[in-house]
């Protein structure tokens, strides 16, 4: 019973977050997305008792399976009218932009935020990612990619579940993953590109401990799709010793090779587009600092860096367990939103596989430690 209220809080904080969105419902996002920050710590205290390697029952295998084609059963009927989301149109059209030797970042593929800022917003690899289903399929293509993405994502939460904690830890993930309805919602009804940037951190976690270069190829790869979330991450992954880090952070930088050209051509477009860009963007009314005073924002970022600078040290002075990583990781993230001048709903997409990856460890495990830690807190 008290597995199952946990998880009942999680998926009721999830839901709180796509019901709260636009105008005066942002700073109640907030509470929420703050809410789940704030689990983390205790979470990461829980994580220290590790459970055995129970076998999953039929229950929880049937379980995942009913979701699994409940959600591609919803993926299929809204491929006959796609909707999608500008992420998606825009990410067309930079891919035939790319396709035809011109430069996305200095053409005007995103023309409603104004000549300053009318390049694409994301970065080359997400087009590498959608157009090749899109040339064939069009709009359907989107869906269809996305399809198989969130194939890739399930998958490799359950081997991460397995290698974090057990095999029941990774259908546990899993489940709770897939039952958020704002997940179907987002990659689906709306078209969400971000799981483009969130497979390629599974596949850096998945290689975390097997191959440090290989892990820091695969966040490269994330960052050179969308800057964030695999710049919050990459201190997450971070590998133990000297010589792993050298090949970790190599990784890295031949993962962010895609974005060479663009910047050689264009630097300027390719800053003003990707970083400028979110720096002088005002809030809009799914961030709670839309409603919050002057300075807000600054104090908010300080935070963030401030966070993600202690991360970095925790990570590299007591390098933790792979559970641990993906609270971390999660944690960073949920700052990130916080701090950023909008919280729209795909963003949620960035941390949910990795929070219900933790998540699902202490669930599977000893629920004393989960006791002790929220008593220690």
């Amino acid at each position: 019973m008290a597995r199952s209220s946990i998880a009942a809080a999680f998926w009721l904080a999830v839901g709180l977050v796509q019901i709260f969105n636009w105008d005066e419902a942002g700073p109640w996002k907030a509470l929420a997305l703050l809410a789940l920050l704030a689990t983390v710590p205790v979470i990461l205290l829980a994580l220290r008792r590790p459970g055995p390697d129970a076998k999953p029952g039929r229950a929880l295998i049937a379980l995942v399976v009913v979701l699994a084609v409940l959600e591609l059963g919803y993926g299929v009927v809204r491929l006959v009218h796609p909707r999608l989301i500008d992420m998606a149109t825009t990410t067309f059209a930079a891919g035939h932009a790319m396709l035809a030797g011109q430069n996305p970042y200095t053409l005007p593929i995103d023309p409603e935020i104004g000549s300053a800022f009318g390049g694409y917003k994301y970065l080359p690899v997400m087009p590498a990612v959608y157009l090749p289903l899109g040339l064939l399929l069009g709009p359907r293509g989107v869906l269809v990619t996305n399809m198989l993405l969130q194939g890739a994502t399930a998958a490799l939460m359950l081997n991460l579940g397995r290698r974090a904690g057990s095999r029941q830890t990774g259908l546990v993930a899993v489940a709770l993953y897939l039952s958020l309805p704002l997940v179907a919602q987002q990659i689906f009804a709306k078209g969400a590109t971000d799981l483009a940037a969130v497979v390629p951190l599974l596949l850096a976690f998945t290689a975390f401990g097997r191959s440090d270069f290989l892990s820091g190829l695969c966040a490269g790869f994330s960052i050179a799709a969308k800057l964030f979330p695999g710049a919050a991450f990459v201190p997450c992954l971070l590998p133990p010793g000297n010589a792993a880090r050298l090949r970790y952070g190599l990784g890295v930088a031949v993962g962010l090779l895609p974005i060479l050209p663009y910047a050689l051509a264009a630097p300027h477009a390719l800053y003003d587009n990707i970083v400028l860009f979110n720096v002088v963007r005002l809030p809009d009314s799914t961030s709670w600092l839309a409603f919050a005073p002057a300075g807000t924002t600054v104090a908010a970022r300080s935070i963030f860096a401030a966070l993600a600078l202690a991360v970095a040290v925790h990570v590299w002075r007591r390098p933790p367990d792979l559970a641990a990583r993906c609270a971390l990781a999660a944690a960073l993230t949920l700052a990130a939103i916080l701090a950023a001048p909008t919280a729209h709903h795909n963003y949620q997409l960035w941390w949910l596989p990795f929070y219900a990856l933790a998540l699902a460890r202490v669930l599977t495990g000893p629920l004393g430690g989960l006791q002790k830690a929220a008593a220690a807190l």
